[in-house]
């Protein structure tokens, strides 16, 4: 891949932490209550959102980055360029160790 490709644009990475900030309002999350948002942003330039959806038979609750991730492939997206986490805590909270795997 070349590096023009690889490298976002100080406008792609503001909609990328915009979008991913924004994903977070769609989280159910009424037992952790730790909101994350995702986006992903795609070599063909779309940004899919994931928010984290929990269930109460923890852990079954997935991950936005996992929501993220499958909404692009079901969505037909399969080549992706970045991706974006937020969540409230500070300092920010680093992907869970299945997500990292993904």
């Amino acid at each position: 891949m070349s590096s023009s490709k690889s490298t976002l644009t100080a406008q792609e990475l503001k909609a990328l932490a915009s979008k991913a900030i924004a994903a977070k309002a769609t989280a159910y999350c009424p037992y952790s209550k730790f909101r994350v948002g995702a986006c992903i942003l795609t070599q063909s330039g779309e940004y899919i959102t994931g928010a984290n959806v929990e269930n109460a038979s923890y852990p079954v609750g997935t991950c936005a980055e996992r929501v993220a991730f499958g909404t692009a492939v079901v969505s037909g997206y399969h080549d992706f360029r970045a991706i974006a986490i937020a969540t409230d805590s500070n300092p920010p909270a680093s992907p869970c160790g299945m997500c990292r795997q993904l």
